[in-house]
């Protein structure tokens, strides 16, 4: 049986490590990570909790306008000396500890990803998931899925899911809480926890009633999980215009509802109780259990025959900038356009 126990989403300010046109200031990058740690300690101080979520792009920032080779030199490895360095939080609270940062590995030459990671009370990474969706420069697993599956154990290890004391954790990055097959793959592979790590600024779809917070809560609601939403507190020292963090930073029930939310984009801490086994309990009833009821074979043929974003797009080159992903969005819209999936405005 697992009781009760806190979780506590940290909604960090961060310093960019590019600021505008300028050199990578590695400065930034340990100041963000000294800043991190500090706040997991606070938590650990207050609330005492089981569960530290750190924000995407709490270690690195991000600036518009930088080329691949720029952010390969701001990443950092994992597990490496950073991972190690909050490892130690995770020890000294007796914690599991989750982040983000633009990660490099000798596996893939010329690329970076965005990963989530999670760190157990031992300090270690017991946990990678690298983000799916994205139309930056960065290389997600689908760009190389033949090879990305090869090397990792197969298609279902593009939603990795860990067992732990806690119950079953599973990880998603930003833009990925907009596409349902990622929250329920992970859900499918056991998720009973939905960590979203995330960075999103202000505008309708990040409103509190916009597209991203309604999805949020579907995706906890249709797979019966909790979801920690972790959003960026504010940013420091940077030509970004201010206030862009939307911040809101949340923990939704499994029936959907917002247990706590932050007031604003500050940096704050919010936490929450979670119960596992009242989630257990909901997972076994005969109504309203729609991971149970959910039919895939009547699904499979409908997404086999899409025609949308491909996959290995990228398997035989790295990307080199933004307008790749531009490029090869064109192609997808004018195949749905020309088989009559998409039908153009009339104006």
């Amino acid at each position: 049986m697992i009781e009760p126990w806190r979780l506590t989403v940290v909604q960090a300010a961060v310093r960019p490590v590019y600021c505008g046109d300028g050199p990578l200031r590695r400065d930034a990058l340990e100041e963000n990570l000294e800043r991190a740690c500090g706040l997991v300690r606070s938590g650990a101080r207050v609330y005492g909790s089981h569960l530290y979520v750190l924000p995407e792009f709490f270690l690195q920032g991000f600036e518009l306008g930088r080329s691949t080779e720029d952010w390969i030199a701001a990443s950092v490895r994992i597990p490496g000396p950073e991972t190690a360095r909050l490892g130690e939080v995770a020890r000294e609270t007796g914690a599991y500890v989750a982040g983000m940062a633009y990660e490099v590995t000798d596996d893939y030459p010329g690329r970076y990803f965005n990963t989530a990671f999670l760190l157990s009370p031992a300090g270690g990474v017991v946990l990678r998931y690298r983000k799916l969706y994205s139309l930056t420069s960065k290389t997600t697993p689908a760009d190389i899925y033949e090879e990305y599956t090869r090397r990792h154990g197969g298609p279902g290890e593009l939603f990795p899911v860990l067992d732990t004391p806690l119950g079953r954790i599973g990880m998603l990055g930003c833009y990925d809480i907009n596409f349902p097959e990622v929250a329920r793959c992970l859900a499918l592979r056991g998720a009973e926890i939905l960590l979203h790590l995330t960075s999103e600024g202000i505008g309708p779809h990040q409103a509190d009633d916009g597209g991203w917070t309604i999805a949020r809560r579907a995706r906890a609601y249709e797979n019966t999980c909790y979801l920690a939403m972790a959003n960026t507190g504010p940013f420091l020292d940077t030509i970004l215009p201010p206030g862009v963090s939307h911040g809101h930073s949340q923990i939704i029930g499994f029936d959907g509802r917002v247990m706590h939310m932050a007031d604003g984009a500050g940096e704050t801490l919010i936490t929450a109780t979670i119960e596992i086994e009242a989630l257990r309990r909901q997972r076994t009833m005969k109504r309203f259990n729609f991971l149970a009821e959910l039919i895939p074979g009547a699904h499979v043929p409908v997404y086999a025959q899409a025609s949308a974003w491909p996959l290995n797009a990228y398997l035989d080159r790295p990307l080199v900038s933004v307008q790749d992903n531009v490029d090869l969005y064109d192609e997808v819209l004018e195949t749905q356009r020309a088989k009559g999936l998409r039908v153009p405005p009339s104006a």
